[in-house]
């Protein structure tokens, strides 16, 4: 067990997200940004000074440190099980961003060396600890839907090809994993399976249609059957001009919610309660729109710093984190089917 007050983090990958976990880490008491690194010398340096941390530009190095306790994975998706197993051998806690990895093979292979080092893992899905997504998950566990009907979920986003050329790892199947579900999708889906539960089956069509020389989507459609006999869609896009909030949508026989971009936007059950009225009234009057057109617009850490003030403290305690690598893992496997039967043009059984 580690005293908060000597939890040390390192962050592996200097890129957009890092200094998003770098202000989440610096907001929470007794945690400590100590190292990071890039294979690019100018991106940990520059880091590192904002930060106050070590730079390095061989994440070998920094694992070597023993005041780092827990290293964040901020690298591309298709680097993360790689570096993920070193981390695990040296005995460091993980944090990675989402997804885990680029397919569930490589996931497994990451959880294995996990377990094996006796290590946590965490995989990044703040919009879980968003107050919008609270509150649906406690009308949930309160059976206020009533028995579900659809769980929806859109990421009608806009991706300009400047944003594809940005990182040579975009838009390839080796780093990126996928297009639109993927990489933007995914945050919502894994909302949607967190109130939703497991997938029954699946069948799907994808496209590339809005940008040149991917190798992955950038426009899907989904139609899902849920183990609970519920049944929902995915549509995801990153060809949608302007762009749209992230909306997900859930409805039972007594009851609906509506979410764009983690705030609720609509909250009505049959049987009403006191602080129902009291929800509405503090809804905002309009999406942000974070990430529409811009993966970094309107994007705040405080999500970031909920999720790793958990880990933070499932450290502490010794006990797992709130989303763990298998709880990661279950968005890429969904993912995984979709791509499978838009491939097939059948459906797949999960």
């Amino acid at each position: 067990m580690i005293d908060m007050a000597d939890l040390g983090y390192g962050i592996i990958g200097c890129g957009n997200i890092a200094p998003m976990h770098a202000e989440a880490i610096q907001a929470i008491e007794g945690a400590r940004l100590v190292a990071v690194s890039d294979v690019v010398e100018q991106s940990a340096q520059r880091l590192a000074e904002r930060f106050g941390a070590t730079p390095y530009t061989d994440y070998l190095e920094l694992l070597k440190r023993e005041d780092v306790h827990v290293v964040n994975l901020c690298i591309p998706s298709g680097l993360r099980a790689e570096a993920g197993m070193a981390c695990a051998r040296a005995g460091k806690h993980i944090i990675s961003e989402k997804p885990l990895e680029v397919n569930t093979e490589r996931i497994d292979a990451l959880l294995k060396a996990v377990e094996e080092a006796g290590v946590k893992l965490a995989c990044i899905f703040q919009n879980r600890f968003a107050d919008g997504s609270r509150l649906v998950r406690k009308a949930l566990d309160e059976g206020r839907f009533g028995k579900l009907v659809l769980g929806d979920a859109y990421i009608k986003w806009y991706r300009s090809d400047e944003y594809y050329k940005s990182g040579t790892w975009r838009g390839t199947r080796r780093l990126d994993g996928g297009g639109c579900l993927m990489n933007q999708g995914i945050h919502q889906i894994d909302l949607l399976l967190w109130f939703f539960g497991p997938v029954k089956s699946v069948f799907a069509r994808t496209s590339l249609v809005g940008h040149k020389g991917l190798e992955v989507e950038d426009l899907a459609c989904a139609i899902l059957e849920f183990e609970n006999g519920s049944m929902g869609v995915i549509e995801g896009s990153t060809a949608v001009w302007p762009g749209h909030p992230a909306r997900l949508e859930v409805h039972g026989d007594q009851g609906s919610a509506i979410l764009e971009d983690g705030n609720l936007h609509f909250w009505k059950f049959k049987n009403e309660r006191p602080e129902d009225e009291t929800i509405r009234s503090e809804m905002p009057k309009a999406a942000a729109g974070a990430g529409a057109s811009d993966p970094m617009a309107n994007v705040t850490h405080e999500g970031h710093r909920r999720q790793i003030e958990d880990f933070t403290q499932a450290v502490r305690d010794n006990r797992p984190p709130l989303i763990d690598g298998k709880e990661g893992r279950r968005a890429v496997a969904l993912i995984e089917a979709i791509y499978r039967s838009a491939q097939s043009g059948k459906p797949v059984t999960l």
